[in-house]
């Protein structure tokens, strides 16, 4: 167990250059798991507010979830690892 409370606190105090690859890709996928559930929640709401007849911000709505999705989509594009 003290081994891994070290393992934490290394990679805690390291720059984001430094960080090992598995923390970097771990915290990417919470990052796009968090906005692709925002995406859902807002494309779900603004299906609520048009089918309301909630024009305006059913519209703003939509936009978010579109901007959501083009982030998850430009996140999740597989670009080159930094090395060590």
């Amino acid at each position: 167990m003290a081994d891994w409370r070290q393992k934490m606190s290394n990679i805690s105090k390291t720059k984001g250059d430094s960080a090992p690859e598995n923390a970097k890709r771990a915290g990417m996928g919470c990052l796009i798991g968090l906005i692709v559930i925002t995406a859902i929640l807002t494309l779900v709401m603004a299906i609520g507010l048009f089918t309301n007849a909630h024009w305006v911000i059913g519209g703003f709505t939509l936009l978010f979830s579109i901007a959501s999705i083009g982030t998850v989509l430009a996140l999740a594009w597989p670009h080159r690892p930094k090395p060590l």
